[in-house]
């Protein structure tokens, strides 16, 4: 996907840019033996000089910062009071090539689950502002850390499971609620004929393009907020969900309108834990919405610094077997 595409083209470039100086050569054996010495590469300093770091908040979503696993992944942007997420997926498309409902180009759409904001301040001081803002990207890590005034972040996503998580340390003054929407990507009133109140009866809004359906419905499942979506045309199907849900604060769910769900967890210093999982499927009997939640169980027990570490031991050993030097063209680790 763009996420961990975005990743890998930034890390092929800053290799490609290496210069022999940067990475030694081995020394070559006489006789024409063949060179096995092993290259004495610091990998960190080498992957980290593609970090970005920021010192002013990106309000536009196409300017945030990436976070991924190759399956799920977003940008991460900001308002004054809020971290921004769209949830995206590899395996989301809302139709085939078979499809004739989106003749214009640039009609469909894919990919995306449904969006997230992370608002910290009901009434009071803008929390991502000023002189105190920073927010950084570390490749070699696979980890965002975003700061403002009294609350920071961490965000990764994992990459044993598709589960984004982001812990916060709230140490304002006077804490506020910190509440967590989980918003549809298209509302639309349409009228269908017979269906429209059984269907906003279930918080689910249908959009209707030719013979193409894209229904959205909202969800609480024990006290964890849902965004399900069906794209179907003729014997086409395909879905997704997005679940969240707190760990390390009492949170509660409520219904906002008609496109959005709100998870509000309750005001206090120190940290806790905001999961975001996600699953797709093609098979219309699968139900993506328990395979979410499992997901997020399964990193609720794991724990952030626990999903942190293993991401950073993949991450590390993905660039040891996969390093090539540009030195060295015909020679690679593996």
């Amino acid at each position: 996907m763009r996420i961990a595409l975005h990743l890998l083209l930034s890390i092929f470039a800053f290799y490609s840019g290496a210069s022999a100086q940067n990475i030694p050569s081995p020394a070559p054996k006489p006789n024409g033996a063949r060179n096995t010495t092993i290259l004495n590469v610091d990998f960190r300093k080498l992957v980290s000089r593609a970090d970005l770091s920021y010192d002013q908040p990106a309000s536009r979503s196409e300017e945030g910062l990436p976070t991924g696993n190759g399956r799920m992944g977003s940008l991460v942007w900001s308002s004054p009071s809020a971290l921004k997420f769209q949830i995206n997926r590899a395996d989301v498309f809302a139709e085939n090539s078979s499809t004739h409902s989106f003749p214009e180009r640039h009609s469909d759409y894919a990919s995306g689950c449904g969006f997230v904001d992370i608002d910290f301040v009901d009434y009071g001081d803008d929390v991502f502002a000023g002189p105190a803002f920073h927010q950084d990207l570390s490749v070699y890590d696979a980890l965002m850390a975003v700061r403002g005034n009294g609350v920071s972040a961490r965000v990764l996503t994992w990459n044993e499971r598709d589960v984004l998580a982001v812990e916060v340390d709230d140490e304002r003054e006077q804490p506020s609620p910190i509440n967590i929407d989980l918003r549809m990507l298209r509302y639309m009133v349409q009228y269908l004929a017979g269906r429209n109140y059984a269907l906003s009866s279930r918080h689910i809004v249908q959009v209707q393009t030719r013979s193409h359906s894209a229904a959205s419905q909202l969800d609480i499942r024990k006290g964890r907020i849902v965004l399900t979506q069906e794209f179907k045309e003729g014997s086409y199907y395909d879905s997704s969900a997005v679940v969240i849900g707190v760990v390390g604060r009492e949170s509660k769910p409520r219904y906002e309108n008609d496109s959005t769900v709100r998870l509000s967890a309750a005001p206090g210093k120190g940290r806790f834990l905001i999961l975001i999982a996600s699953a797709a499927s093609f098979d219309p009997n699968q139900d993506v919405a328990s395979r979410a939640v499992m997901q997020l169980e399964q990193a609720a027990a794991k724990g952030f610094d626990a999903m942190l570490a293993g991401n950073q031991s993949w991450w590390a050993r993905f660039l040891v077997e996969g390093f090539c030097s540009p030195a060295q063209p015909g020679w690679c680790r593996r």
